[in-house]
């Protein structure tokens, strides 16, 4: 698979292991092969199936070898100050302040990293957002621009297969796995076998396969169109370009994200410092926390490995974590919304840019004929109607 190297990799290095940087094998969140499964046999609600998901995120999250660890750590070190301790005490009492620093810097640090990993995340969002709406914008183009049917429902299916495709990119799969979309595309008539084959085997990044087609039919289809003047060609040839164009600057900044992730240098110095801070803290709570010392330093290294948790999760955001992007639900939407699109072109049994005119007075002002179709509704449809701003075709289409 040539997407091996979008695996996280730093500085030419490995991503460091920690146990507060933890692995990542959460299962996605969106398949719900498992709990359809329990829901026949047990009949578990939609609630409890969440609510049992968060838990289970919450533990793999948390649960581990470290904190054992931790706890003999703090037990022992609780042990050696409160019993062999006496004479420095009063040293130790006096370094609290001392902590107190410590544990600020530490916390400004851990701080600094989840915002930084936060801002992936929505850097990642923004991206594919543009994914969507661009997406969606090229297939409206075509019906507007390109009067071959066949090569606008080509360039509809390549907008779907897409979005498929940058999601498959970005988990370091291809479309051909079985769980990144392709059979369902199949299935549903938007690919075909052979070209599903063909995506697999070439050796590029599999969205720009989708980039070059989508080219290739723009081409097409402004060549076949005799009627359009050369001017009329090349704005709607620019236009739909500078959408494209919109895709593969959208799918390129996906993958930079994807690639490189924080300086392994940072995480190191964190690593250190939380390990420095909690020994201090450790020694300093021992003579007042006494026995309770141990849990008091569990529940702080917990809540750290949550917050460091979080932040590693962030800074992938195109996994399979509880806190990655939904990009199932993306990829559905913008096949929904692209066939949608098609099955509004053919409803539309008139001119859409002069609307349904033989209803429509030839007297009107400009104002009529220029009415913003999206703030129409069904409170006032009668009273547009009547007044023929809207005429009752036009109202049978909006709804």
């Amino acid at each position: 698979n040539n997407n091996h190297w979008l695996q996280p990799v730093r500085d030419g290095r490995p991503t460091p292991k920690s146990p507060l940087m933890r692995k990542q094998p959460y299962h996605d969140r969106n398949d719900t092969s498992t709990d359809s499964k329990k829901s026949s046999v047990g009949g578990d609600d939609c609630e409890t199936g969440k609510w049992r998901h968060k838990l289970e995120f919450l533990k793999e999250m948390i649960v581990g070898v470290d904190l054992i660890l931790v706890v003999i750590a703090a037990s022992v070190i609780t042990f050696g100050v409160n019993q062999f301790g006496n004479e420095w005490l009063s040293f130790i009492s006096d370094s609290k302040p001392a902590i107190g620093t410590l544990g600020a810097l530490f916390s400004f640090a851990l701080v600094f990293r989840t915002n930084i990993c936060y801002s992936r995340w929505w850097e990642g969002r923004v991206l594919w957002g543009t994914i969507i709406v661009s997406s969606i914008r090229v297939a409206q183009q075509a019906h507007l621009w390109i009067k071959e049917p066949a090569l606008v429902h080509r360039l509809s299916c390549l907008s779907i297969i897409f979005a498929y495709c940058c999601k498959a990119q970005l988990r370091g799969s291809g479309l051909e796995h079985e769980t990144e979309g392709g059979s369902k595309l199949l299935r549903k008539g938007v690919i075909s076998q052979e070209e599903l084959d063909l995506i697999s085997r070439q050796s590029g990044w599999q969205p720009y396969y989708c980039i070059d087609a989508m080219r290739a039919v723009v081409s097409a289809g402004l060549k076949a169109d005799d009627k359009q003047g050369e001017w009329k060609k090349n704005a709607a040839q620019t236009a739909m370009e500078e959408t494209i164009c919109k895709l593969a600057d959208s799918i390129g900044g996906c993958i930079r994200v994807k690639t490189t992730g924080l300086p392994v240098a940072y995480d190191d110095i964190l690593n250190t410092t939380a390990a420095i801070f909690f020994i201090a803290a450790c020694l300093a709570w021992a003579p007042g926390a006494g026995l309770y010392n141990p849990i008091i330093v569990l529940i702080v290294y917990i809540i750290v490995k949550m917050i460091i948790g979080v932040g590693s999760d962030l800074e992938d955001p195109f996994g399979h974590d509880e806190s990655d992007l939904p990009l199932e639900k993306f990829c559905e939407e913008v096949d929904r919304q692209i066939t949608a699109v098609d099955e509004r072109a053919k409803l539309i049994t008139f001119d859409i840019a002069n609307g349904p005119s033989t209803h429509i007075s030839a007297e009107r002002s400009s104002s009529y004929s220029t009415f913003p179709v999206s703030s129409y509704h069904q409170d006032c449809g009668d009273d547009y109607i009547e007044s023929g701003r809207v005429s009752s075709e036009t109202e049978q289409l909006i709804s």
